[in-house]
């Protein structure tokens, strides 16, 4: 894996390797990063490895993937994309999951880089599964680390956190310090993006103190950008402008254009906010020069900055063009933050030009994504407080995973060994333990699987019609008297047919996942939420009264109607209908409870849907 976003030291002395098998412990250490030294090391290992030496070849592909082309050149990477491409389909590469996995993963990475972020989220998905089924710890590392940067820069800091953190143990566990080293900086940098600034500032300082002691200077001089960013972000900004003209003069010094391009578009950032548009613009001349399109978010911020230095001379046209094209690239990143200021700087370029209608719709774009920034951060910091007191279950499953590593790794050494005869009765007898013990643990996560996957709708992932109806009958059975009595909610989604005409089903699919979210965020512990048909949802509530079912099933009607569906469509909507039953002593089986939930609902419906009708049987 290649490090993400990030510089790396300057080797004191060039790497010669003694042999095959150092090379590539140097690489995968993530010690050797001096790209001089990178080179002569890969071509090391070119003209050492062939076809034949499969277990060495196969690592050799990951390595070149990782390390042999330029990251700045869109060309080069769309030539690492290629090269995976045409090494995944080859029978060699594919008969090795792990080198697959791993290749796929390069892929992902290259995807983000050239901003096909949507394609390498879906991909970083797969492999992150992928590595879990192959139990390979390192890559569940290199593939959490790299979709928690993505997560954090698109503004996902739960997921996230979690990813961090979860590489994290694993990184020192398997004690890659420099790979850990790295990934705790983009746990850092997820706090200051998650609103908590003063923490990451701690860890940036620490950073900083150790990439300085390792000779590291490119990225002790990043860790200073990191900081500043903090500081802006706690409105100290003229402490912060000292660390980005640091920052800046240092590649400066080292004629590294590209790099001093997007600091100088942090300093006018800064320097529009200390009201010194001049100096601004100056910076962002500069970086015109440099920065293109290409360059996704210094590109987007870029034109965002030179807007407000158009608007500062009330130059108002040049402003709406400059905010027209950050808009743009900052939805085909879909960086929500960054629209979040674009829109208040449209909003009063409106107001500039008396535009008063304009300037209304502007403010409501900015409200609307400050209030869904606020309720992700809101939801964020739910799931990131979970995620710090959950550590032990990492560390647990995370142990597991290394175990399970070990084991691997002995039979890797038993497999070698039983190259030599005189050895091979006491190695046999520890194959055979070995593979039975591997079979046996398989053949049990099979079987739980199979038995998952039976009883689960694929779709929503909720308990499927058997399964759900067969809990039902159970729940039935178990009722002792009418002080506990078993109570259904039936409901399905109001005109859900023209969802799918008309919007088609990949609408329709994500609007019943949310439906099943939203219906288990409001159910008990004790209560069931199943999927019994197309659009049709089953909830099981037992020891529930009709009184306390029927308000229960109102409020989901009211969540439901009231809820915000813009990431599944723009202005979409939805409503659902429920019938509601309580067992009674007339009811002789589950059958008839569910029918007098069904009529209930269609008593809902020609009520005039949206709404929750309690079975005639249980009137209040």
């Amino acid at each position: 894996m290649l490090l993400v976003g990030l510089p790396s030291p300057v080797q004191s002395a060039p790497f010669q390797p003694k042999n095959v098998e150092e090379a590539f412990e140097v690489f995968d250490s993530g010690e050797l990063t001096d790209s001089e030294t990178i080179k002569v090391t890969l071509n090391y290992l070119k003209k050492n490895i062939s076809v034949e030496d499969t277990e060495n070849y196969l690592k050799l592909q990951t390595v070149i993937c990782w390390n042999d082309f330029d990251l700045t050149d869109n060309k080069a990477i769309e030539a690492a994309i290629e090269f995976v491409n045409l090494k995944l389909a080859s029978k060699q590469i594919t008969k090795s999951t792990e080198t697959a996995t791993d290749l796929r993963l390069c892929r992902a990475y290259m995807h983000q880089i050239i901003g096909k972020v949507e394609l390498a989220l879906k991909e970083y998905n797969d492999v992150v599964h992928q590595a879990y089924l192959i139990e390979s710890p390192r890559l569940i590392a290199d593939s959490r680390s790299l979709r928690g940067a993505m997560y954090s820069f698109q503004g996902n800091f739960a997921g996230a956190l979690e990813d961090f953190i979860a590489a994290q143990h694993l990184y020192e566990s398997l004690n890659l310090k420099v790979w850990a080293q790295y990934n705790l900086t983009e746990l850092a940098t997820s706090y200051r993006r998650f609103g908590d600034p003063q923490t990451a500032i701690i860890y940036f300082r620490q950073l900083e103190i150790q990439f300085s002691k390792q000779g590291d200077n490119d990225t002790a001089n990043l860790m200073k950008t990191e900081i500043a960013y903090a500081l802006e972000e706690l409105g100290e900004n003229s402490a912060a402008l000292e660390k980005y003209l640091q920052s800046y003069h240092y590649w400066k010094n080292k004629s590294d254009d590209i790099a001093s391009a997007y600091q100088a578009i942090n300093i006018a950032g800064i320097l529009i906010k200390l009201d010194r548009v001049a100096e601004a613009e100056e910076y962002l001349a500069e970086a015109t020069q440099i920065i293109n399109a290409s360059d996704g978010a210094s590109y987007s911020f870029m034109r965002l900055f030179q807007a407000q230095a158009a608007l500062h001379h009330h130059e108002m046209e040049k402003a709406h063009a400059y905010l027209k094209e950050a808009e743009t690239a900052f939805t085909k990143i879909k960086n929500t933050r960054g629209l979040e200021q674009l829109y208040l700087v449209q909003s009063e370029a409106f107001i500039s030009q008396q535009n008063w209608q304009q300037a209304v719709a502007a403010l409501q774009d900015y409200i609307a994504n400050h209030q869904a920034l606020d309720a992700t951060r809101q939801s964020n910091h739910t799931t990131e407080m979970r995620t710090r007191f959950n550590t032990e279950k990492v560390e647990r499953e995370n142990k597991q995973l290394l175990e399970i590593q070990k084991i691997k790794e002995n039979e890797l050494v038993i497999l070698n060994q039983n190259k030599y005869l005189q050895l091979a009765v006491s190695i046999l007898s520890g194959i055979i333990m070995v593979f039975l013990s591997v079979i046996s643990y398989k053949q049990s996560k099979k079987s739980k699987l199979l038995s998952v996957l039976a009883s689960t709708d694929h779709l929503t992932q909720l308990p499927n019609r058997r399964s759900t109806y067969f809990k039902g009958e159970a729940y039935f059975k178990s009722k002792e008297s009418t002080d506990h009595p078993l109570s259904l909610i039936l409901f399905d989604a109001d005109h859900f047919k023209k969802v799918n005409d008309q919007l088609g089903h990949d609408i329709g699919d994500k609007a019943l996942v949310a439906l099943a979210n939203i219906s288990n965020t409001l159910m008990r512990k004790q209560d069931l939420v199943g999927r019994v048909g197309g659009e049709e949802f089953l909830i099981i509530l037992p020891n529930t009264s009709a009184e306390q079912t029927l308000s229960i099933a109102q409020r989901l009607v009211t969540k439901i109607e009231s809820s915000n569906f813009d990431g599944i469509a723009p202005n979409f909507k939805l409503t659902i209908s429920a019938g509601i039953a309580t067992q009674t002593d007339d009811d002789d089986g589950f059958n008839m409870l569910l029918k007098r939930a069904d009529k209930a609902l269609y008593n809902a419906k020609a009520a005039g849907r949206n709404c929750a009708i309690l079975s005639d049987q249980n009137t209040l």
